[in-house]
């Protein structure tokens, strides 16, 4: 680091330094482009002032002919300019040679001789001016080049300088976490540890032991900016509700609207008949009475037939209900007869059985006979006796239909046909 920031220092040194003297050598190139500008006008303001000889002499006095490689040269540097260089010991190449005006090729026909000569003085002035500003240039030029030279070099020392820093600040930050990475022994709660656990063994490598006035602190700030925001929420609820609710009221009141234009139109579009004339306009007392107590008799004589099919339906049903009773006796009855009669059966089979025993197949059909013939008998009773009561719950049905509609028909049909 040590190095890389003294080849910094001298690399910005040297630039600083070369900086100020291109700095200079600049403001000269600038001093020589000013004068020569001036020159220029001074001249143009004199030739002017003379119209006849005015576009021959500026002709003249821009002229920059170039003697030859062979022939003679000439340089017109004074010293006054090489007093302006900033760099003596360093001799520029020198431009080339401008060819000098000759008074008895080049001179205009009629031309004073005083012009002549103001001519000769002030063109060889100007030639020297633009000489020296042309070394000026090159030399501007090279030192610019020489410029970006230090500039990079300055460049490339500077960027070694923050690499070695940067390896620097991660060595010492390396050798500050070699120092206080010990290991020491924690004793937390199972909550406070939020590292993901290992089926055996938890990696604690990558943990980060965390104050618990920052967990809480951070904590509070995050309640707090999400109460602002369920804060924040609320208000747009509310807002919302209020224009949903003015949004229901003007749905509603159009709604009204339209449902009174509608009653409005069949109202107008109602035919109005005698009666219904005589209902808007009140009717008559007599009218009105009349038809009052017409309903109020035929409601009592419909009250009246009402009671009196109510009560021979509730006789009927009693009726019903006694014969249905008596029949259900009898079947009770003629269960336990059945009964009786199977005992018997079952006795006498078992005498008979005793008697015949070992007279053979001729004995084991009759007595197959008897049994097929009274069980036929048992049979054709009870079936008879179902009849009878299926009939009774029929004729039940028929009159229970009077009052109110029952659907036992069809259970029936469907019975009979799963009998069948």
């Amino acid at each position: 680091v040590r190095r890389a920031t003294d080849r910094r220092d001298a690399a910005a040194d040297r630039l600083d330094d070369f900086s100020g003297k291109v700095a200079e050598v600049q403001r000269v190139c600038e001093a020589l482009a000013t004068e020569d500008k001036k020159l220029d006008r001074e001249y143009r303001r004199e030739a002017t002032e003379h119209p006849d000889f005015a576009d021959a002499l500026l002709k003249l006095y821009r002229r920059r002919a170039v003697v030859a490689a062979g022939g003679a040269s000439r340089t017109s540097a004074g010293s006054e300019g090489a007093s302006r260089d900033p760099f003596p010991e360093v001799t520029p190449e020198a431009p080339p040679a401008v060819e000098p005006l000759v008074e008895g090729r080049d001179a205009p026909e009629g031309l004073p001789g005083e012009l002549w000569t103001q001519l000769v003085e002030a063109r060889d002035q100007n030639i020297a001016v633009e000489a020296e500003l042309t070394r000026c240039t090159a030399k501007l030029a090279d030192m610019t080049r020489c410029l970006q030279a230090l500039s990079d070099e300055e460049e490339a020392a500077q960027a070694e300088f923050d690499d070695a820093s940067s390896a620097l600040s991660r060595h010492r930050q390396a050798a500050l976490v070699g120092a206080w990475d010990v290991e020491l022994p924690f004793k937390l709660r199972q909550g406070q540890v939020e590292v993901e656990e290992a089926a055996v063994v938890t990696d604690y490598a990558r943990a980060t032991l965390m104050p618990r006035v920052q967990i809480e602190r951070l904590n509070a700030e995050v309640k707090r900016l999400g109460g602002e925001k369920v804060a924040v929420l609320e208000e747009i609820r509310d807002f919302r509700r209020g224009i949903v609710q003015l949004q229901w009221d003007t749905k509603r009141v159009e709604m009204e609207i339209s449902d009174l234009v509608e009653k409005t139109r069949d109202v107008q579009l109602l035919r109005v008949t005698k009666s219904l004339q005589e209902k808007l306009q009140g009717g008559s007392t007599g009218s009105h009475a009349a038809e009052t107590a017409s309903l109020e008799r035929k409601y009592e004589h419909l009250t009246e037939s009402h009671a009196e099919k109510v009560a021979d339906l509730k006789r009927q049903h009693a009726k019903y209900q006694r014969l249905i009773a008596e029949k259900e006796r009898e079947a009770e009855s003629l269960g336990g007869q059945i009964a009786q009669l199977e005992s018997s059966v079952t006795e006498r089979e078992a005498i008979r059985s005793a008697q015949l025993k070992g007279r053979g197949e001729g004995a084991d059909t009759g007595k197959r006979f008897e049994e097929v013939h009274a069980k036929s008998k048992l049979s054709a009773l009870a079936k008879t006796q179902v009849q009878e009561i299926g009939m009774l719950r029929e004729e039940l049905d028929r009159m229970r239909r009077r009052t109110f509609p029952t659907f036992t028909h069809i259970e029936s049909a469907r019975a009979a046909q799963a009998g069948l």
